[in-house]
Protein backbone atom coordinates (compact mmCIF):
# COMPACT_ATOMS: atom_id res chain seq x y z
CA UNK A 1 0.00 0.00 0.00
CA UNK A 2 2.51 2.00 1.00
CA UNK A 3 4.33 1.74 -2.40
CA UNK A 4 1.33 2.53 -3.97
CA UNK A 5 0.50 5.65 -2.78
CA UNK A 6 4.08 7.21 -3.44
CA UNK A 7 3.07 6.26 -6.79
CA UNK A 8 0.23 8.17 -7.13
CA UNK A 9 2.22 11.48 -5.55
CA UNK A 10 5.12 10.90 -8.12
CA UNK A 11 2.18 10.58 -10.86
CA UNK A 12 0.16 14.36 -8.93
CA UNK A 13 3.95 15.30 -8.63
CA UNK A 14 4.25 14.94 -12.28
CA UNK A 15 1.39 16.27 -13.87
CA UNK A 16 1.59 19.93 -11.20
CA UNK A 17 5.26 20.29 -12.58
CA UNK A 18 3.84 19.50 -16.23
CA UNK A 19 1.56 22.57 -16.17
CA UNK A 20 3.76 24.58 -14.49
CA UNK A 21 4.03 27.88 -16.61
CA UNK A 22 7.05 30.15 -17.39
CA UNK A 23 7.17 33.46 -19.39
CA UNK A 24 6.82 33.29 -23.04
CA UNK A 25 6.78 35.93 -25.97
CA UNK A 26 4.16 35.80 -28.44
CA UNK A 27 5.62 36.86 -31.69
CA UNK A 28 2.27 37.07 -33.87
CA UNK A 29 1.69 38.48 -37.78
CA UNK A 30 -0.45 41.20 -36.53
CA UNK A 31 -0.68 43.47 -33.62
CA UNK A 32 -2.77 41.74 -30.24
CA UNK A 33 -4.40 44.25 -28.33
CA UNK A 34 -4.37 42.19 -24.64
CA UNK A 35 -8.14 41.68 -24.64
CA UNK A 36 -7.57 39.46 -27.66
CA UNK A 37 -3.98 37.61 -26.53
CA UNK A 38 -6.40 36.95 -23.17
CA UNK A 39 -8.75 34.72 -25.74
CA UNK A 40 -5.99 33.21 -27.54
CA UNK A 41 -5.10 31.65 -24.11
CA UNK A 42 -8.21 30.65 -23.18
CA UNK A 43 -8.76 29.21 -26.46
CA UNK A 44 -5.44 26.48 -25.75
CA UNK A 45 -5.36 26.85 -21.73
CA UNK A 46 -5.40 23.56 -20.29
CA UNK A 47 -5.71 25.31 -16.25
CA UNK A 48 -7.50 28.71 -15.80
CA UNK A 49 -4.68 30.63 -13.56
CA UNK A 50 -3.13 34.39 -13.91
CA UNK A 51 -1.33 34.99 -17.25
CA UNK A 52 0.25 38.65 -16.36
CA UNK A 53 -0.15 39.51 -20.12
CA UNK A 54 1.44 42.18 -21.51
CA UNK A 55 1.34 43.19 -25.59
CA UNK A 56 3.88 44.74 -26.90
CA UNK A 57 4.09 47.81 -29.93
CA UNK A 58 7.55 47.51 -31.00
CA UNK A 59 7.24 44.03 -31.98
CA UNK A 60 3.89 42.17 -33.14
CA UNK A 61 3.43 40.12 -29.79
CA UNK A 62 2.60 39.82 -26.37
CA UNK A 63 4.31 38.41 -23.18
CA UNK A 64 2.47 36.00 -20.64
CA UNK A 65 2.58 33.31 -18.36
CA UNK A 66 2.31 29.81 -20.08
CA UNK A 67 2.90 26.10 -19.69
CA UNK A 68 5.13 24.56 -22.29
CA UNK A 69 1.92 22.33 -23.61
CA UNK A 70 -0.35 25.80 -24.14
CA UNK A 71 2.98 27.33 -25.29
CA UNK A 72 2.93 24.22 -27.80
CA UNK A 73 -0.81 24.66 -28.68
CA UNK A 74 -0.06 28.82 -29.25
CA UNK A 75 2.49 27.74 -31.63
CA UNK A 76 -0.24 25.66 -33.76
CA UNK A 77 -2.03 28.87 -34.59
CA UNK A 78 -1.83 30.72 -37.40
CA UNK A 79 -1.68 34.16 -35.76
CA UNK A 80 1.22 33.33 -34.24
CA UNK A 81 4.67 33.50 -35.84
CA UNK A 82 7.08 32.07 -33.47
CA UNK A 83 7.16 31.76 -29.57
CA UNK A 84 10.25 31.69 -27.54
CA UNK A 85 10.47 31.69 -23.52
CA UNK A 86 12.05 34.93 -22.13
CA UNK A 87 15.97 35.49 -21.57
CA UNK A 88 17.74 36.87 -18.71
CA UNK A 89 19.63 40.11 -18.15
CA UNK A 90 21.36 41.67 -15.30
CA UNK A 91 23.25 44.52 -14.51
CA UNK A 92 26.84 44.44 -16.02
CA UNK A 93 28.89 45.76 -12.91
CA UNK A 94 31.62 43.70 -11.05
CA UNK A 95 29.07 43.03 -8.25
CA UNK A 96 29.67 45.11 -5.27
CA UNK A 97 31.49 49.09 -4.16
CA UNK A 98 34.86 49.79 -5.05
CA UNK A 99 36.57 51.52 -2.21
CA UNK A 100 39.17 53.30 -4.50
CA UNK A 101 40.57 56.80 -3.14
CA UNK A 102 39.47 58.58 -6.22
CA UNK A 103 35.79 59.46 -3.92
CA UNK A 104 34.12 61.86 -3.84
CA UNK A 105 35.45 65.03 -1.69
CA UNK A 106 33.18 65.85 1.07
CA UNK A 107 34.09 69.32 1.06
CA UNK A 108 33.67 70.37 -2.86
CA UNK A 109 32.64 68.99 -5.80
CA UNK A 110 34.87 66.19 -7.53
CA UNK A 111 35.41 65.59 -11.33
CA UNK A 112 35.67 61.90 -11.98
CA UNK A 113 38.39 61.28 -13.91
CA UNK A 114 36.31 59.97 -17.06
CA UNK A 115 35.14 63.68 -17.52
CA UNK A 116 38.63 64.51 -18.67
CA UNK A 117 39.48 61.13 -20.11
CA UNK A 118 36.63 61.72 -22.84
CA UNK A 119 37.28 65.48 -23.34
CA UNK A 120 33.67 66.45 -22.42
CA UNK A 121 34.71 69.75 -20.74
CA UNK A 122 36.67 70.56 -23.59
CA UNK A 123 32.81 70.22 -25.18
CA UNK A 124 30.96 72.73 -21.99
CA UNK A 125 31.75 75.64 -23.71
CA UNK A 126 29.30 74.60 -26.46
CA UNK A 127 26.74 72.81 -25.26
CA UNK A 128 26.66 70.74 -21.66
CA UNK A 129 23.84 68.73 -23.66
CA UNK A 130 20.80 70.56 -23.71
CA UNK A 131 17.50 69.25 -25.26
CA UNK A 132 18.61 65.43 -25.91
CA UNK A 133 16.85 62.80 -24.08
CA UNK A 134 18.63 60.57 -22.47
CA UNK A 135 16.53 57.31 -21.24
CA UNK A 136 18.47 54.85 -18.36
CA UNK A 137 16.86 51.59 -18.65
CA UNK A 138 18.24 49.63 -15.23
CA UNK A 139 17.20 49.41 -12.11
CA UNK A 140 15.19 52.60 -11.98
CA UNK A 141 16.82 55.87 -10.49
CA UNK A 142 17.23 58.00 -7.35
CA UNK A 143 14.97 61.43 -8.80
CA UNK A 144 15.72 62.79 -5.34
CA UNK A 145 19.27 62.60 -5.38
CA UNK A 146 20.59 66.31 -5.50
CA UNK A 147 22.49 65.53 -8.36
CA UNK A 148 19.80 64.31 -10.57
CA UNK A 149 16.27 65.91 -9.41
CA UNK A 150 17.28 68.90 -11.52
CA UNK A 151 17.17 67.17 -15.18
CA UNK A 152 15.36 64.17 -14.15
CA UNK A 153 12.22 63.93 -16.07
CA UNK A 154 10.40 61.50 -15.66
CA UNK A 155 10.29 57.33 -15.71
CA UNK A 156 8.23 54.44 -15.81
CA UNK A 157 8.22 50.88 -13.63
CA UNK A 158 7.89 47.54 -15.57
CA UNK A 159 7.19 45.81 -11.93
CA UNK A 160 3.65 47.44 -11.94
CA UNK A 161 2.98 49.60 -14.94
CA UNK A 162 3.70 53.12 -12.81
CA UNK A 163 5.39 56.01 -13.08
CA UNK A 164 7.67 55.75 -10.21
CA UNK A 165 10.62 53.85 -11.37
CA UNK A 166 12.66 54.45 -7.70
CA UNK A 167 15.65 52.75 -7.62
CA UNK A 168 16.14 49.75 -4.63
CA UNK A 169 19.47 48.74 -6.09
CA UNK A 170 21.63 51.20 -6.76
CA UNK A 171 22.74 50.57 -10.09
CA UNK A 172 20.53 52.69 -12.36
CA UNK A 173 21.24 55.82 -10.25
CA UNK A 174 25.12 55.34 -10.55
CA UNK A 175 24.78 54.73 -14.28
CA UNK A 176 22.74 58.34 -14.26
CA UNK A 177 24.79 60.08 -12.63
CA UNK A 178 27.94 59.48 -14.64
CA UNK A 179 26.14 60.47 -17.55
CA UNK A 180 24.18 63.75 -16.04
CA UNK A 181 24.70 64.47 -12.41
CA UNK A 182 24.88 68.29 -11.48
CA UNK A 183 27.74 70.94 -11.93
CA UNK A 184 26.59 72.50 -8.66
CA UNK A 185 29.79 72.69 -7.14
CA UNK A 186 28.56 69.43 -4.86
CA UNK A 187 29.31 65.92 -5.16
CA UNK A 188 30.17 64.99 -8.74
CA UNK A 189 29.30 66.39 -12.16
CA UNK A 190 28.27 63.88 -15.16
CA UNK A 191 29.92 64.35 -19.15
CA UNK A 192 26.13 65.84 -20.11
CA UNK A 193 24.98 67.50 -17.19
CA UNK A 194 21.89 69.66 -18.83
CA UNK A 195 20.32 65.95 -20.67
CA UNK A 196 16.12 65.35 -19.94
CA UNK A 197 16.96 62.31 -17.60
CA UNK A 198 14.33 59.43 -18.28
CA UNK A 199 14.23 55.88 -16.62
CA UNK A 200 12.55 53.07 -17.15
CA UNK A 201 13.39 50.26 -14.42
CA UNK A 202 13.49 46.75 -15.50
CA UNK A 203 15.76 45.26 -13.30
CA UNK A 204 14.96 44.25 -9.68
CA UNK A 205 16.61 44.89 -6.66
CA UNK A 206 18.85 42.02 -7.04
CA UNK A 207 19.51 43.61 -10.34
CA UNK A 208 18.20 40.63 -12.53
CA UNK A 209 15.34 40.96 -14.95
CA UNK A 210 14.11 39.86 -18.32
CA UNK A 211 13.93 40.35 -22.13
CA UNK A 212 9.87 41.11 -22.13
CA UNK A 213 10.49 43.67 -19.63
CA UNK A 214 13.25 45.52 -22.03
CA UNK A 215 10.82 45.16 -25.09
CA UNK A 216 8.16 46.80 -22.92
CA UNK A 217 10.78 49.52 -21.97
CA UNK A 218 11.23 50.16 -25.39
CA UNK A 219 8.10 50.71 -25.62
CA UNK A 220 7.60 52.90 -23.51
CA UNK A 221 10.60 55.34 -25.27
CA UNK A 222 9.17 54.98 -28.29
CA UNK A 223 5.22 56.13 -27.15
CA UNK A 224 7.17 59.25 -25.00
CA UNK A 225 9.23 60.03 -28.65
CA UNK A 226 6.03 60.01 -30.30
CA UNK A 227 4.49 62.01 -27.96
CA UNK A 228 7.50 64.63 -27.11
CA UNK A 229 9.54 64.61 -30.53
CA UNK A 230 12.94 65.17 -30.14
CA UNK A 231 16.48 63.61 -29.88
CA UNK A 232 16.80 60.45 -27.58
CA UNK A 233 19.73 58.14 -26.38
CA UNK A 234 18.79 54.82 -24.71
CA UNK A 235 21.83 53.44 -21.89
CA UNK A 236 21.61 49.91 -21.35
CA UNK A 237 23.91 48.71 -18.84
CA UNK A 238 22.97 45.22 -18.73
CA UNK A 239 22.83 42.10 -20.72
CA UNK A 240 23.50 38.62 -20.80
CA UNK A 241 25.15 35.74 -23.00
CA UNK A 242 21.60 34.86 -24.45
CA UNK A 243 20.15 36.20 -27.61
CA UNK A 244 16.73 36.71 -28.04
CA UNK A 245 14.66 36.65 -31.65
CA UNK A 246 11.66 39.11 -30.08
CA UNK A 247 14.34 41.81 -28.62
CA UNK A 248 16.82 42.08 -31.57
CA UNK A 249 13.34 42.57 -33.65
CA UNK A 250 12.39 45.19 -30.91
CA UNK A 251 15.81 46.82 -31.14
CA UNK A 252 15.81 47.24 -34.90
CA UNK A 253 12.66 48.55 -34.84
CA UNK A 254 13.19 51.10 -32.18
CA UNK A 255 16.58 52.16 -34.03
CA UNK A 256 14.62 52.31 -37.59
CA UNK A 257 12.68 54.69 -35.08
CA UNK A 258 15.53 57.76 -34.85
CA UNK A 259 16.88 55.86 -31.25
CA UNK A 260 20.36 56.21 -30.84
CA UNK A 261 21.25 52.90 -28.53
CA UNK A 262 24.38 51.56 -26.30
CA UNK A 263 24.37 49.33 -24.73
CA UNK A 264 27.46 47.51 -22.42
CA UNK A 265 29.68 44.65 -24.25
CA UNK A 266 30.02 42.44 -20.76
CA UNK A 267 32.15 41.75 -17.93
CA UNK A 268 33.12 37.92 -18.62
CA UNK A 269 36.73 37.84 -19.70
CA UNK A 270 39.46 36.71 -17.72
CA UNK A 271 42.71 35.85 -17.85
CA UNK A 272 41.90 32.65 -19.19
CA UNK A 273 41.16 34.70 -22.50
CA UNK A 274 38.36 37.07 -23.82
CA UNK A 275 34.71 36.69 -23.88
CA UNK A 276 32.06 37.66 -26.75
CA UNK A 277 30.27 40.61 -26.75
CA UNK A 278 26.75 40.45 -24.59
CA UNK A 279 23.23 41.02 -25.77
CA UNK A 280 21.28 43.24 -26.37
CA UNK A 281 25.13 45.00 -27.05
CA UNK A 282 25.90 42.10 -29.83
CA UNK A 283 22.62 42.82 -31.83
CA UNK A 284 23.08 44.57 -35.38
CA UNK A 285 23.59 48.98 -34.71
CA UNK A 286 23.48 48.92 -31.38
CA UNK A 287 26.46 50.48 -30.09
CA UNK A 288 28.29 47.43 -28.07
CA UNK A 289 30.89 49.94 -25.30
CA UNK A 290 33.70 47.84 -23.64
CA UNK A 291 35.73 49.63 -20.63
CA UNK A 292 39.32 50.89 -20.32
CA UNK A 293 41.23 52.15 -16.83
CA UNK A 294 42.20 55.48 -16.21
CA UNK A 295 45.26 54.80 -18.60
CA UNK A 296 43.22 54.08 -21.24
CA UNK A 297 44.15 50.37 -20.87
CA UNK A 298 41.23 47.53 -21.59
CA UNK A 299 39.79 46.22 -18.64
CA UNK A 300 40.64 42.73 -18.19
CA UNK A 301 36.28 42.10 -17.62
CA UNK A 302 35.87 43.85 -20.61
CA UNK A 303 34.25 41.35 -23.37
CA UNK A 304 35.30 41.28 -26.53
CA UNK A 305 34.62 41.11 -30.36
CA UNK A 306 34.10 41.93 -33.89
CA UNK A 307 31.13 43.83 -32.57
CA UNK A 308 32.28 46.34 -29.98
CA UNK A 309 31.73 49.61 -31.11
CA UNK A 310 33.95 51.89 -28.41
CA UNK A 311 35.44 51.87 -25.31
CA UNK A 312 35.18 53.78 -22.50
CA UNK A 313 36.18 54.48 -19.11
CA UNK A 314 34.62 51.87 -16.81
CA UNK A 315 37.17 50.65 -13.96
CA UNK A 316 36.49 52.90 -10.49
CA UNK A 317 33.89 54.72 -11.22
CA UNK A 318 33.11 57.56 -9.15
CA UNK A 319 29.16 58.65 -9.44
CA UNK A 320 25.93 58.86 -7.76
CA UNK A 321 24.49 56.35 -5.90
CA UNK A 322 21.13 56.35 -3.46
CA UNK A 323 20.82 58.77 -0.83
CA UNK A 324 22.65 57.92 2.39
CA UNK A 325 23.90 54.63 0.70
CA UNK A 326 27.32 55.79 -0.37
CA UNK A 327 30.26 56.69 1.96
CA UNK A 328 32.71 59.62 1.55
CA UNK A 329 35.57 60.42 3.88
CA UNK A 330 38.18 63.38 3.68
CA UNK A 331 40.08 66.21 5.18
CA UNK A 332 39.91 69.66 5.39
CA UNK A 333 43.32 71.37 6.16
CA UNK A 334 44.50 74.98 5.92
CA UNK A 335 46.70 73.43 2.75
CA UNK A 336 43.57 72.04 1.13
CA UNK A 337 41.15 69.28 1.09
CA UNK A 338 41.83 66.03 0.75
CA UNK A 339 40.00 63.40 -0.96
CA UNK A 340 39.99 60.17 1.05
CA UNK A 341 38.77 56.99 1.74
CA UNK A 342 36.87 55.38 4.73
CA UNK A 343 38.33 52.33 6.18
CA UNK A 344 36.48 49.44 7.71
CA UNK A 345 34.70 49.63 11.03
CA UNK A 346 35.43 53.28 11.10
CA UNK A 347 32.94 55.46 13.37
CA UNK A 348 30.84 57.40 10.93
CA UNK A 349 31.69 61.34 11.98
CA UNK A 350 33.25 64.25 12.19
CA UNK A 351 36.88 65.26 14.23
CA UNK A 352 38.06 68.89 14.08
CA UNK A 353 41.18 68.62 15.89
CA UNK A 354 45.04 69.13 15.83
CA UNK A 355 47.20 66.74 14.51
CA UNK A 356 50.62 64.68 15.57
CA UNK A 357 52.71 62.91 13.43
CA UNK A 358 53.19 59.46 14.46
CA UNK A 359 55.35 57.57 12.22
CA UNK A 360 54.29 54.17 11.40
CA UNK A 361 51.99 53.59 14.53
CA UNK A 362 54.33 51.81 17.18
CA UNK A 363 53.31 52.43 20.43
CA UNK A 364 56.43 54.42 21.27
CA UNK A 365 55.86 56.93 18.63
CA UNK A 366 53.04 58.37 20.05
CA UNK A 367 53.50 61.32 22.17
CA UNK A 368 51.23 62.41 24.95
CA UNK A 369 50.27 65.29 22.71
CA UNK A 370 48.68 63.42 20.81
CA UNK A 371 45.73 62.97 23.20
CA UNK A 372 42.78 64.57 21.97
CA UNK A 373 44.00 65.12 18.67
CA UNK A 374 44.17 63.62 15.13
CA UNK A 375 47.13 60.90 15.20
CA UNK A 376 48.63 61.14 11.20
CA UNK A 377 49.98 57.45 10.81
CA UNK A 378 51.96 56.06 7.35
CA UNK A 379 51.04 52.75 6.41
CA UNK A 380 53.95 50.19 6.76
CA UNK A 381 55.11 46.91 9.42
CA UNK A 382 52.25 47.44 11.47
CA UNK A 383 48.28 45.84 10.46
CA UNK A 384 45.78 48.53 10.22
CA UNK A 385 44.36 47.34 13.62
CA UNK A 386 47.11 47.27 15.41
CA UNK A 387 48.22 51.01 14.45
CA UNK A 388 44.75 52.45 15.38
CA UNK A 389 44.42 50.53 18.52
CA UNK A 390 47.77 52.20 19.35
CA UNK A 391 46.39 55.25 18.51
CA UNK A 392 43.41 55.14 20.87
CA UNK A 393 45.75 54.01 23.53
CA UNK A 394 47.59 56.83 23.40
CA UNK A 395 44.27 59.29 23.46
CA UNK A 396 44.21 59.88 19.81
CA UNK A 397 40.25 61.46 18.89
CA UNK A 398 40.35 60.78 15.14
CA UNK A 399 43.54 58.71 12.59
CA UNK A 400 44.64 59.05 9.31
CA UNK A 401 46.58 56.38 8.05
CA UNK A 402 48.02 57.12 4.52
CA UNK A 403 49.37 55.39 2.10
CA UNK A 404 53.66 53.86 1.93
CA UNK A 405 53.41 53.65 -2.00
CA UNK A 406 51.88 55.25 -4.84
CA UNK A 407 48.87 52.48 -5.65
CA UNK A 408 45.38 54.36 -5.43
CA UNK A 409 43.36 51.93 -4.18
CA UNK A 410 42.89 51.86 -0.60
CA UNK A 411 40.68 48.90 0.35
CA UNK A 412 41.46 48.92 4.09
CA UNK A 413 39.96 47.44 7.11
CA UNK A 414 40.48 47.60 10.55
CA UNK A 415 39.24 43.63 11.14
CA UNK A 416 42.14 41.48 12.00
CA UNK A 417 42.33 37.78 12.79
CA UNK A 418 43.94 38.34 16.12
CA UNK A 419 41.71 40.64 17.19
CA UNK A 420 38.31 38.81 17.14
CA UNK A 421 36.73 41.83 19.28
CA UNK A 422 37.38 44.58 16.39
CA UNK A 423 33.83 44.81 15.49
CA UNK A 424 32.35 45.60 18.61
CA UNK A 425 35.32 48.34 19.52
CA UNK A 426 34.77 51.84 19.64
CA UNK A 427 36.80 52.75 17.13
CA UNK A 428 37.31 56.34 16.15
CA UNK A 429 36.86 58.62 13.03
CA UNK A 430 39.37 56.43 10.73
CA UNK A 431 40.42 57.72 6.77
CA UNK A 432 42.59 56.78 4.72
CA UNK A 433 44.40 59.01 2.07
CA UNK A 434 46.83 58.37 -0.59
CA UNK A 435 51.21 58.67 -0.29
CA UNK A 436 50.53 61.71 -2.31
CA UNK A 437 47.98 63.09 -0.01
CA UNK A 438 49.12 62.21 3.16
CA UNK A 439 52.46 63.40 2.25
CA UNK A 440 51.46 67.01 1.83
CA UNK A 441 49.41 66.98 4.80
CA UNK A 442 52.00 66.69 7.32
CA UNK A 443 54.72 68.80 5.04
CA UNK A 444 51.76 71.26 4.11
CA UNK A 445 49.21 71.27 7.08
CA UNK A 446 49.61 73.93 10.22
CA UNK A 447 47.18 74.37 13.44
CA UNK A 448 43.39 72.50 12.96
CA UNK A 449 42.32 70.15 10.31
CA UNK A 450 38.56 68.29 10.36
CA UNK A 451 38.25 64.19 9.07
CA UNK A 452 34.96 63.41 8.26
CA UNK A 453 33.24 59.59 7.60
CA UNK A 454 30.00 59.84 6.69
CA UNK A 455 26.88 58.34 5.15
CA UNK A 456 26.40 59.88 1.61
CA UNK A 457 25.22 59.65 -1.90
CA UNK A 458 28.53 58.46 -3.89
CA UNK A 459 30.17 55.61 -4.72
CA UNK A 460 33.21 53.59 -6.98
CA UNK A 461 31.93 51.18 -9.12
CA UNK A 462 33.49 48.88 -12.00
CA UNK A 463 32.10 47.12 -15.27
CA UNK A 464 31.26 48.00 -18.81
CA UNK A 465 27.94 49.18 -17.21
CA UNK A 466 30.11 52.21 -16.35
CA UNK A 467 31.53 52.41 -19.47
CA UNK A 468 28.60 53.18 -21.51
CA UNK A 469 26.96 56.05 -19.73
CA UNK A 470 29.98 57.85 -20.83
CA UNK A 471 29.75 56.99 -24.46
CA UNK A 472 25.92 57.78 -23.93
CA UNK A 473 26.80 61.01 -22.57
CA UNK A 474 29.30 61.94 -25.11
CA UNK A 475 26.44 61.14 -27.81
CA UNK A 476 24.01 63.45 -26.05
CA UNK A 477 27.03 66.34 -26.17
CA UNK A 478 27.81 65.23 -29.63
CA UNK A 479 23.73 65.54 -30.49
CA UNK A 480 23.29 68.59 -28.82
CA UNK A 481 25.67 70.22 -31.03
CA UNK A 482 24.36 69.32 -33.82
CA UNK A 483 20.41 68.53 -32.73
CA UNK A 484 19.11 68.58 -36.22
CA UNK A 485 21.30 65.63 -37.77
CA UNK A 486 20.14 61.99 -37.11
CA UNK A 487 21.05 59.08 -34.59
CA UNK A 488 22.94 57.06 -37.53
CA UNK A 489 25.12 60.47 -37.90
CA UNK A 490 25.84 60.97 -34.83
CA UNK A 491 26.88 56.93 -34.51
CA UNK A 492 29.18 57.79 -37.37
CA UNK A 493 30.69 60.38 -35.67
CA UNK A 494 31.19 58.61 -32.60
CA UNK A 495 32.79 55.39 -34.64
CA UNK A 496 35.28 57.65 -36.88
CA UNK A 497 36.38 60.28 -34.31
CA UNK A 498 37.13 57.62 -31.37
CA UNK A 499 40.79 57.39 -30.19
CA UNK A 500 42.30 54.44 -31.82
CA UNK A 501 44.00 52.14 -29.13
CA UNK A 502 45.81 48.58 -29.89
CA UNK A 503 46.38 48.21 -32.97
CA UNK A 504 45.83 50.76 -35.86
CA UNK A 505 42.64 51.09 -36.87
CA UNK A 506 39.37 48.82 -35.35
CA UNK A 507 40.16 45.76 -33.24
CA UNK A 508 38.30 43.21 -31.52
CA UNK A 509 39.73 44.62 -28.24
CA UNK A 510 39.29 48.30 -28.57
CA UNK A 511 36.50 48.90 -31.19
CA UNK A 512 36.83 51.59 -33.14
CA UNK A 513 38.86 53.13 -29.96
CA UNK A 514 38.20 55.42 -27.35
CA UNK A 515 34.75 57.97 -27.38
CA UNK A 516 36.08 61.37 -27.82
CA UNK A 517 33.82 64.26 -26.98
CA UNK A 518 35.34 66.93 -28.80
CA UNK A 519 36.45 65.25 -32.21
CA UNK A 520 32.66 64.01 -32.58
CA UNK A 521 31.41 67.55 -32.06
CA UNK A 522 33.81 68.92 -34.17
CA UNK A 523 32.67 66.83 -36.66
CA UNK A 524 28.96 67.17 -36.74
CA UNK A 525 29.00 71.13 -35.58
CA UNK A 526 32.50 72.59 -37.21
CA UNK A 527 31.28 76.03 -37.19
CA UNK A 528 29.79 76.33 -33.81
CA UNK A 529 33.90 75.29 -32.39
CA UNK A 530 35.50 77.80 -35.22
CA UNK A 531 37.15 74.80 -37.36
CA UNK A 532 36.58 74.14 -40.66
CA UNK A 533 34.41 71.05 -41.75
CA UNK A 534 36.42 67.90 -42.30
CA UNK A 535 34.44 64.70 -44.19
CA UNK A 536 34.66 61.04 -42.72
CA UNK A 537 37.80 60.17 -43.71
CA UNK A 538 36.37 56.20 -44.68
CA UNK A 539 35.13 53.27 -42.60
CA UNK A 540 37.06 52.25 -40.03
CA UNK A 541 34.33 49.67 -38.41
CA UNK A 542 34.16 46.27 -38.77
CA UNK A 543 30.40 45.55 -39.95
CA UNK A 544 30.09 42.01 -38.20
CA UNK A 545 26.71 41.79 -36.35
CA UNK A 546 25.20 38.54 -34.99
CA UNK A 547 21.57 38.78 -35.29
Amino acid sequence: MKRLVTFFFALALASTLSAATQRYIVATRAFVPVARAAVMIRDIETTPRPRSVESFRSISGFAADLSDDEAAALRRSVEVRYIEPVVERHALDLGGVTTNADVVNPFAQTVPFGIDLVRAREVWPVTHGEGINVVVIDTGIDYTHPDLAGVYAGGFNTYGNTDDPKDDNGHGTHVAGTIAAADNNVGVVGVAPHVKLWSVKVLNSKGSGSSDRIISALDWVLDKKNTLGGDWVINLSLGSVTPSVAEREAFGRAIDAGLLICAASGNESSTIGPAPVDYPAAYRDVLAIGAVDQSRVVAGFSNQGPELAVVAPGVSVLSTYPVGQGSSAGALTNAGTFAGAEIELSKRGTVTAGFVKCGIGKPEEFPASVAGKIAVIQRGELSFNAKAHNAVSAGAAGIIIYNNDATSALTWTLRNTSDPGADAFAWPVTIALTQADGTALVNNATGQITITDRADDYEVLSGTSMATPHAVGVAALVWSAAPTISAGDIRQALLHTAVDLGDAGFDTVYGNGMVDALSAAKQVAPAKFGVPSTPFSGPRTRAVRRH
